[in-house]
Parts: structure tokens; C-alpha cells; sequence
């Protein structure tokens, strides 16, 4: 706060900056980012989901094409090279009006990093027209997973960092991660309950494709389409809402301690009536983003680095060069335990850094919530619903 005063010493002026720039809340997320609790929680969330796509993939649960392979990705880091789509979503261009009036935006989804590509991706699959129930299944079975696994450590995460925020005192580890486990029914049945609702509302359009395996139904469907198209907006608003509110579902549970109702009602009432306003968070958040990855990466390599520079004063310089030579998978020290070893620490730490994405992801995500509910419904941003006290 800066103030000026004319010659008697009076207030004339006054300047609270958190209220004229109150988006700069994404700057203070952004560092809660690097904190060693959001590290870890981050990494076990990627860890676990890695997991699950593993077992998905050994009972044969196997995305195909345009999700292919995509459990690779659970790594956070190494992104798939997937061949581009036709239309955006993985639907034929016919379907997709934005591929001829808006090329820039069918092209979009393949300007994202790796792993975000490759996730887009695959939550497209079971809103394909050209899916098998095989791929669908396969999908949600991948998709469950992940929401159920974020449900348990995004919402620990987004107490931890909303605390932070107001100053409070944040759990550490054990404690946030103890807090997403008894609040993540909230958290996972938010998607649930729009997905059934999608669910629902598609019936009416199943028994019309079951018409429409005739020729007269075709015709018929030809005819009222444009009533299909009107009914279809619903879908589209809440499919669109499920996935660009379901960050705001997370944060909703840990920033409010809420149940799932309040959690939808919340993502959706801020996602609609504040979109521009998301979008520019969301516009600030990659900014930031791209300096934030970077200060990662250079503590990432500075540290597996010197590590071994440390180590080399007493190696010298010819076994050095053949530990290095090792690591890089040749020489005849590869299959040595110890380089073997080092080799996994290795990639423990680049674990670490590929999982920071999701932790800066859900930090963002908390202001972000924060910040819409001022947009909104005129909220403080440093109300947080505290832990409720023994008795």
C-alpha cells in the first residue's frame, strides 16, 4: 500500500495494491509451487497414476488411436508423438465447423506440451462419434482412474496452497494428504454426477441413431437435426464445463471444505458468467509457467550435475568418464549395480521434475478459484473455510 500526502500531512490518496491487481495472487501460487509438500504430493499423484495406467495396460485396456500409448504419458514429462487428428476432439473435419472457419484452432491441441496433448486427447475418445464401446471402455477406465487418483492428491494440494495463501498455518505432507483422503468423494463424484447427467441427456439421441439405421430414419433425422444441434448445446455446455470447471471442482472442496453439489454449482456458475476472466488466468498462468519450468530445470540439472562433479575429485578423470559412459548405456561399467543404481536416482529426479507441472498446475489452479469467487460472488480472497476443531 502507498499513500501520498499534501503539506499538512493528510491522507490524499491511497492504493491497496491487492485490491487494484488482485490477479497477482497467481504469482504468490506460482511459488507455493516449488514447495517441498506440493513437490512430493505432486510426485506421488503422478506416481500413483502411472500405476494404475500400468495395470490398465496389462488387462488390455489399451486406448487406440487417437490415444494410443497414451499411459506413457502419466510421467509428466515425456510426451508422445501421436499422429495429428483430422478435426479437433479426434472427429472428421465434416463434424468440426472451427476446421475450416478457425484452422488456428484445429491445430491447438498439437501446440500443447506432450503430456497435455496426449491427455486432450484421450478424454476425447469417449466423446468420438467413431469409437468402439472397446475404446470407450478403455478411456474411461484410464480416465476414472486419473480423477480418482487427483481427487485424493489435487484436493490435498489446493488446501495446502489455499492456507499458504491466506497465511494460515498448511498441513505438511501427511496432513494434506490425510485431508484428500477423507474429501475426495466430493472431488471425484463432481465429474461423476455431470458425466451421468451427459449420460442422461443423451438417450433421446440414442433412439434416434437407433432410427437412423434405416433409410427413412435418416431421412427423418436429416429432417429434425436442427433440433438435435438445439439439444445438443446442453451436452455441450456441460461437457465443456466438466472439463474446464473440473480444476475448480478440486479446488471448490479444498478451499471450502464443500460436497459435491457445491463443488458443480460453483466450477459452473464461475466457468460461465467469468469465462473471459478465466481465460486471462489462465493466459497469466502459462506465462508464468514458462519462467517457473525453467527455474525447476536448472535446480533439476545443477543438482545431478554437481553431484557428480563432487564425486569426480575423487574418482578422477578416467573413471569419471567411464561412469558417464556407463550411465549413457555403453562402456564396461553399464551394467554395474552402482551405475545401474545411480541411474535410477537419476531418473527419480527427473520424476520429480516432470511432476512439478501438476503441482504448479493445482497451485494455479487454487488462485485461480480464488480469484473468480471474488469475480463473482465478491469473496475476500483470503477466506478459507478452516479445519473444523476437535469437538
Amino acid at each position: 500500500m502507498t499513500s501520498a500526502k499534501d503539506p499538512a500531512g493528510t491522507v490524499v490518496h491511497e492504493i491497496r495494491w491487492s485490491d487494484a491487481f488482485p490477479w497477482w495472487i497467481l504469482f504468490r501460487a506460482a511459488g507455493s509451487a516449488f514447495s517441498p509438500t506440493v513437490i512430493l504430493l505432486a510426485a506421488l499423484g503422478a506416481l500413483a497414476t502411472w500405476a494404475g495406467w500400468s495395470v490398465a495396460d496389462q488387462l488390455g485396456l489399451r486406448a487406440i488411436d487417437p490415444a494410443a500409448d497414451v499411459i506413457a504419458a502419466a510421467k509428466l514429462g515425456d510426451g508422445l508423438v501421436l499422429p495429428p487428428s483430422d478435426g479437433v476432439a479426434g472427429s472428421p473435419a465434416s463434424l468440426v465447423p472451427s476446421h475450416r472457419s478457425l484452422p488456428w484452432l484445429t491445430n491447438a491441441v498439437e501446440r500443447l506440451p506432450g503430456a497435455a496433448r496426449d491427455l486432450v486427447r484421450l478424454i476425447a475418445v469417449p466423446f468420438r462419434p467413431s469409437s468402439t464401446l472397446a475404446e470407450m471402455a478403455a478411456a474411461f477406465a484410464r480416465l476414472g482412474w486419473f480423477v480418482l487418483v487427483w481427487s485424493i492428491f489435487g484436493t490435498a494440494i489446493t488446501r495446502h496452497v489455499a492456507l499458504k495463501l491466506v497465511d494460515e498455518e498448511a498441513p505438511g505432507p501427511v496432513g494434506a494428504t490425510l485431508y484428500g483422503s477423507r474429501k475426495w468423494l466430493p472431488s471425484f463424484n463432481s465429474v461423476l454426477f455431470v458425466l451421468v447427467g451427459i449420460a442422461a441427456l443423451s438417450i433421446p439421441g440414442a433412439v434416434l441413431g437407433l432410427l437412423m439405421r434405416t433409410e427413412w430414419g435418416l431421412t427423418f433425422a436429416g429432417a429434425v437435426w436442427p433440433l438435435v444441434l438445439l439439444g445438443a448445446v446442453v451436452l455441450a455446455i456441460l461437457a465443456i464445463g466438466v472439463v474446464a470447471g473440473w480444476p475448480l471442482m478440486v479446488a471448490a472442496v479444498g478451499v471450502e471444505r464443500g460436497d459435491s453439489f457445491q463443488a458443480i454449482s460453483t466450477a459452473f456458475s464461475y466457468l460461465y458468467q467469468r469465462p473471459l476472466h478465466y481465460a486471462f488466468y489462465a493466459l497469466v498462468a502459462l506465462l508464468v509457467a514458462v519462467p517457473a519450468l525453467a527455474v525447476a530445470g536448472l535446480f533439476a540439472d545443477a543438482t545431478g550435475t554437481l553431484a557428480m562433479w563432487a564425486a569426480s575429485f575423487g574418482m578422477g578423470h578416467e573413471r569419471t568418464a567411464a561412469v558417464l559412459e556407463g550411465l549413457a548405456a555403453g562402456g564396461p561399467v553399464a551394467d554395474a549395480w552402482g551405475v545401474r543404481a545411480i541411474a535410477f536416482w537419476t531418473r527419480g529426479v527427473e520424476t520429480l521434475l516432470s511432476s512439478f507441472g501438476w503441482g504448479y498446475f493445482w497451485a494455479i489452479a487454487t488462485a485461480a478459484y480464488l480469484l473468480l469467487r471474488h469475480d463473482v460472488d465478491g469473496t475476500e480472497l483470503d477466506e478459507v473455510v478452516l479445519d473444523e476443531s476437535p469437538g
